[in-house]
């Protein structure tokens, strides 16, 4: 008696025991790891030098070169906390 092939709910994640993905699945959690420590230095120096930053840049008289600095300053901060949240993994659980 010959078995059906079960197909899989269109739901459902299909999981592949497959050796040959490991190394993929191995240099994923590398990269958001890395991307996990670099995001968090990136906060930890807005933290530390935001009291400067406001006292020697925010506060003084806003020219051109003040407005460069702050786009470079909050679009790369912005930039890191973006690849942070993308690179977080995302859980398919359906609770009901």
């Amino acid at each position: 008696m010959a078995h059906a092939l079960h197909t899989p709910h269109p739901d459902m994640t299909i999981v592949s025991d497959d050796p040959a993905l490991w190394p993929l699945i191995s240099s994923s959690h590398l990269s958001s790891y890395f991307v996990a420590a670099s995001s968090t230095a990136v906060v930890y120096d807005w933290v530390l030098t935001f009291e400067q930053e406001f006292e020697l840049v925010l506060s003084q008289r806003w020219s051109f070169m003040t407005v460069l600095y702050v786009c470079v300053r909050y679009i790369g901060i912005l930039i890191s906390v973006i690849n942070l949240l993308w690179s977080l993994p995302i859980s398919n659980i359906d609770v009901r």
